[in-house]
This record gives structure tokens, sequence and C-alpha cells, in this order.
């Protein structure tokens, strides 16, 4: 039994690795009446100086959401503070964000992808202080122009909610760190709808999957699991 269960494990991992994301996607709410599902979030206010310009109270965490196109359930962030959160909605998988708002520079698109890369893999999502500082860090490393990376300072800060801030700034200072989880960032451009004549956009969204084994590697680890499972069965 324990030998079909290691089996089993790899070719699912395989699979996995093998699965294409299509596009456009249906993306809603996986809890229709709550955009986090019980998951970490805090009210806090933030403003950007620079465009667009914003001073707003929101509210900032991990998004559980469902692509209905694919039937997968996955954790979103938002990239986008000139747009609110608008779904049922259709959205396009690009590594080229966005034409319905504004381009990311390579650097920007870096920053994402090392925050992410340096701190994400022991962010505690159901923590709400967590979840709000990560959300901010992201949000800084996007809109902070002054060249120095502070949630409390700067053409984009957030002046309330200590917590939250303290732990964004955590997450910035280690930017360009080691590494402690590869991750395959994908942007999700809302595709819009007509509304009055105008066309209507959803906020633009950033999520991640962890990078999986090298097939060569994927293939030795469930190798050797099988040749380890089989002598133990034999022993006994």
């Amino acid at each position: 039994m324990k030998f079909k269960s290691v089996v089993s494990a790899c070719a699912l991992l395989a699979a996995s690795a093998s699965m294409a994301v299509a596009a456009p996607i249906s993306l809603t709410k996986t809890n229709p009446s709550d955009t986090f599902d019980g998951g970490g979030r805090k009210s806090l206010r933030i403003i950007n100086d620079a465009g667009p310009a914003l001073n707003q109270r929101v509210t900032a965490g991990g998004f559980r959401l469902t692509d209905q196109t694919n039937g997968i359930d996955f954790i979103a962030w938002c990239v986008d503070i000139a747009h609110n959160l608008s779904l049922k909605g259709l959205y396009e998988v690009t590594s080229a964000p966005f034409t319905n708002t504004f381009a990311f520079t390579q650097t920007q698109k870096d920053n994402v992808k090392s925050l992410f890369e340096t701190s994400y893999s022991s962010l505690n999502l159901n923590n709400n202080n967590e979840s709000a500082g990560f959300q901010l860090a992201l949000w800084e490393v996007i809109y902070e122009d002054s060249g120095t990376f502070d949630v409390k300072n700067g053409s984009f800060y957030s002046n309330t909610n200590t917590s939250a801030r303290n732990i964004a700034n955590g997450f910035l200072a280690n930017l360009g760190g080691a590494v402690t989880q590869a991750y395959n960032v994908s942007y999700l451009e809302s595709l819009g709808w007509e509304k009055s004549g105008k066309t209507k956009y959803s906020q633009n969204l950033v999520s991640v999957t962890p990078v999986p084994l090298p097939a060569a590697g994927l293939l030795l680890a469930c190798g050797l699991a099988g040749l380890y499972a089989s002598n133990r069965r034999k022993k006994t």
C-alpha cells in the first residue's frame, strides 16, 4: 500500500507540472460573501502621491479566488489600486502586465518576484497583520518611486496599523536576499465589461505557484522513493 501511494504521488506531481493555464479565464470569489474567505486581512489607509493618486481606507490581504474555467482555488493579490475588485469577471493570464492600466517595468516585475521568493513561503496567510503586511509590501515595490522601500514614508505609504507596517518593512528588508522558494509569477489582467458605453475593469491581480522539481529530479526522486519502498517490502 505504501509503495502504491508513493507512485501515485509522483504521477500526480508529474501531471501537475505539465498542466497549462488557458486564457481567458473566469474568476469569482471562492466565498461569495467574503473575498478573503475568513483568511487574514486588515483595514488600513494607503496614500499614493504619484499616479494613480489615492488616499483611501482599504482592506488588505490575500484574496481567495476560484478559476471557474479550470476548477482551481488559489490566492491572489492586488496590484491595481486604480480599480475595485469586481467579480465574477473574465481575466487574461499575462507575463506582460498591463495594457488596461499601466505597464510594469522590468524592475517592478523583478521586485515583485523577489518579494515572493524571499518572504512568501513563510507567510501565515491566516494572520491578519502578516497578510495585510505582505499586501502593503507588494504595493510598495510597485508604486514607490523615491528609490527607498519603506511603507511608512515616501510617495506610497500607509499611516495606520503599526503591526502590519512593521511586518511589511521586514519583508522589504529581505528583498534581493536568499531565495527561500522559487515561484512562477502569473499576472491576471481584467478584460473588462461594457457599461453605459464605457469599458469598466476589475482590479488586476498577481498570483504565484511554486516552481516544481525539474523533470529529471522528479523522476530520480520518484525512483529512489519506489526503490526504498520495494526494499522495505522484500525485508518484510
